[in-house]
């Protein structure tokens, strides 16, 4: 059998760059004969790429007919395989050749999760775990490659993240990042749960938050309603401040937050000072970002990232270059052409920049960025007379469509706000610009209220109520747990599906809800062996899957201490020790 590896070392020794780059063919390593005597070899050492990448190449240039008598031997090498590089280089060269993938059928498929079963009950086995990793991966771009279909992959994955805390290290690290790249292309087969599942231990939670801010980010850019799309941009933020709290030097998820921060900021009364800090932002963690990619190997799914991340970094400098002149004091002096020229670049930022596969960013422009800079031009009547006369003289701008498209839009607006007859504020009513403007203030009451509020003051008034509004919520931000805050509000939803969920119960129970999760965190902050009878509770299931036995009496009891020093301790009620199992607690309605 070492014929074999002496073939491979005489064929890489006189290969091209390009000729190693696709792997040796059948006749490189002996012929059909030869290959096919050296299974056991393939299966045991570390040469089994060289076999895929020779059988692929066949299938490719001879046709499936002369790849077959290698599919069997394949089949067994993959499933026989306990040398991690060997398999993963096998994997690898296997989605360079997705039609030998698909030839090899159901078969390769039951391997692989085969593979990553044996990963998942690997325990201290790294390389079984590390198998099972490269299982996962290829069939995430077998996949992507629709070679195989999700919902057999949803299933694998779902079996695989059932108990997290139980995963080697080696493979569970692996798991969110594919699980989201997988929800990136098939976002209907509900993939959160499982992401959601993997924010538990320590080694998975950033990739998992990661993942389900990409995941709330696609979700906003759904949306065809300025305010429906900024609340879920700010939960995208929300998700991204509670990762960087645990991560701070996480590049891709500080670029993100700054990029979305110079979207939702570019209607602020403050966007000229704000938006270019943002975007100084976005451009030092691009620059961080490009530095620690430079001159490494991108897997195909993430090639996607980088184009993402790009396409964010390239709208937020647009958004740059057009706030810079609209702020309400500056008068436009002097030659007008360039300001309007970064207005329409910004304005129709849809027909050039990418944002997520499949998904351009015409919804967030259209929404976020295109209403914005016609209200720049609605406030101000000399400037839409800047504009027409741009469209009038002016030889670069007479003919762009986008000019063209914004004059269109405004003169639309503009009719639309007229006053009606005897109406004393349909110009405020018909103008949604002023909801963009002071969306803090606008959401704190309803429509009439919120115009008869904006009749009454003055913009500088209402500017300076948005913004202390603004800076009361960045500082409730830094003191809360986002975490905390998330679990609270998904429990929330949970129990809002509950017929028995009456108004009159609802509230003083989630009183009671919020004190037991501050119990089971200070529990957990405790731990098991230092807090002793009265966190026991905590200790994991024995190796049979059975329960622990635990004093239920001294869980009550503590239980009953701490809601003794929470706002509930005039309501709370327990009963006699002893009786009931221990300290049972009780809030009357």
């Amino acid at each position: 059998m070492q014929a074999i590896d002496e073939r491979i070392a005489q064929w890489a020794a006189h290969a091209s760059r390009s000729e190693r780059r696709a792997g040796p063919s059948i006749d490189d390593l002996g012929g059909q004969s030869e290959v096919l005597a050296a299974m056991d070899r393939f299966a045991d050492g570390p040469m089994l790429p060289y076999l895929v990448s020779a059988v692929g190449r066949q299938y490719c240039e001879a046709g499936p007919e002369a790849a077959t008598p290698f599919y069997d031997g394949v089949l067994s090498c993959l499933r026989r395989q306990h040398n991690h590089s060997a398999f993963a280089g096998a994997v690898d060269a296997l989605t360079g050749h997705p039609g030998l993938a698909q030839a090899l059928g159901r078969p390769l498929v039951r391997i692989l999760v085969e593979r990553l079963n044996d990963g998942r009950d690997s325990d201290d086995d790294v390389m079984l775990a590390l198998i099972g990793a490269e299982a996962a991966d290829c069939m995430v771009q077998l996949a992507m490659a629709q070679v195989i279909g999700p919902s057999r992959l949803l299933g694998a994955m779902d079996e695989a993240t059932e108990e997290p805390h139980q995963l080697p290290e080696a493979l569970a690290v692996r798991l969110p990042r594919l699980i989201g790249v997988l929800a990136a292309h098939h976002p209907t087969i509900g993939l959160r749960g499982l992401l959601e599942r993997c924010l538990g231990p320590e080694h998975m939670f950033r990739d998992a938050a990661f993942e389900l801010a990409l995941i709330d980010l696609r979700d906003a850019l759904e949306q065809n309603d300025y305010d429906a799309m900024a609340a879920q941009l700010r939960q995208t933020q929300a998700r991204l401040t509670e990762l960087l709290g645990n991560d701070p030097d996480r590049v891709d998820a500080r670029l993100y937050h700054a990029a979305i921060e110079s979207i939702l900021g570019f209607s602020a009364p403050d966007a000229v000072t704000r938006v270019p800090q943002a975007v100084a932002n976005v451009r030092a963690e691009l620059r961080r970002y490009r530095s620690w990619r430079r001159r490494t190997t991108t897997p195909g799914w993430a090639r996607s990232r980088d184009k993402d991340i790009t396409a964010w970094a390239e709208l937020a400098f647009l958004l740059e270059a057009a706030v810079t002149h609209m702020g309400d004091d500056d008068p436009w002096y002097g030659n007008v052409t360039p300001i309007l020229s970064a207005l329409l670049h910004a304005y129709t930022a849809h027909n050039t920049v990418t944002v997520l596969k499949d998904t351009p960013t015409g919804s967030a422009v259209r929404t976020m960025v295109a209403p914005v800079i016609e209200d720049a031009f609605l406030r101000n009547e000399n400037r839409r007379q800047f504009l027409q006369y741009a469209l009038t003289h002016d030889e670069d701008l007479r003919d762009d469509p986008a000019a063209r498209e914004l004059h269109t839009s405004l003169s639309v607006r503009a009719s639309q706000s007229t006053p009606s007859a005897g109406s004393r504020t349909g110009g405020w009513r018909a103008d949604p610009g002023k909801g963009r403007r002071w969306h803090r203030l606008a959401g704190l009451f309803d429509a009439d209220d919120f115009q008869g509020l904006a009749e009454s003051s003055t913009e500088h008034m209402l500017d300076r109520l948005e913004l202390a509004l603004r800076n009361q919520e960045d500082f409730l931000a830094t003191i809360s747990d986002a975490k905390y805050g998330r679990l609270l509000e998904r429990l929330r939803r949970e129990l809002g599906k509950s017929r028995d969920w009456l108004p009159d119960i609802a509230e003083p129970f989630m009183l009671l809800l919020e004190a037991t999760i501050r119990y089971a965190y200070m529990c957990y902050d405790i731990g098991r062996q230092i807090g002793g009878g009265y966190t026991e509770f905590l200790r994991l299931r024995d190796k049979d899957g059975k329960k622990q036995k635990v004093d239920e009496a001294l869980f009550h009891q503590h239980y009953q201490e701490v809601l003794t020093y929470s706002a509930l301790f005039r309501v709370v009620q327990c009963e006699a020790i002893n009786v009931g199992g221990g300290r049972a607690c009780r809030c009357p309605r």
